[in-house]
């Protein structure tokens, strides 16, 4: 078990990668980190690396970036309210053809729906509260599970087709 500062980086050997993954060619990369807002910077590093050896976009990257950090720091802000002895989980999940993200707090959750419109008039001038919005607009597809706990975002590599 780490302890409340360390920080784990460590890849699945590919034995373990098929208890993730239906297929075999998915890469997993697992991130954990103290649910302190200083470590959500690596969370940033960790995240560029992983997308310069895959095939989207910059643009695309850009997004799946915004999106990586958006969910990591709701996890450690609002899911495990800054607790440095609760950790956000992070998973980063390449196949061939997209990328899944997980990332798992030990929070007591929320629903999906009863988190405020950023597009409502009345939000519009609020300071924050477009985490999900972004996580939304960035990824192909977002779901929550475990009560909120666990979130799990897809990128799909799509080629653009000469129109």
């Amino acid at each position: 078990m780490p302890t409340e500062n360390e920080l784990i980086v460590s890849t699945l050997e590919e034995s373990e990668v098929f208890k993730h993954k239906e297929t075999e060619t998915a890469q997993v990369i697992m991130l954990s980190l103290p649910s302190s807002m200083q470590h959500v910077y690596l969370l940033d590093v960790v995240v560029t690396e992983i997308l310069k050896a895959t095939d989207f976009s910059e643009e695309t990257q850009e997004q799946i970036n915004l999106a990586a950090i958006e969910a990591g720091t709701n996890a450690i802000k609002h899911g495990n309210k800054l607790d440095p002895r609760k950790r956000a989980s992070i998973q980063f999940i390449l196949d061939e053809d997209k990328l899944t993200i997980v990332i798992e707090d030990q929070g007591d959750g929320f629903t999906r729906q009863e988190v405020a419109d950023p597009l409502d008039p009345a939000n519009l001038l609020k300071s924050s509260g477009r985490g999900l919005f972004l996580m939304e607009a960035c990824m192909d597809s977002v779901t929550y599970e475990a009560n909120g706990t666990i979130i799990k975002m897809v990128k799909h590599l799509v080629e653009l087709e000469a129109q």
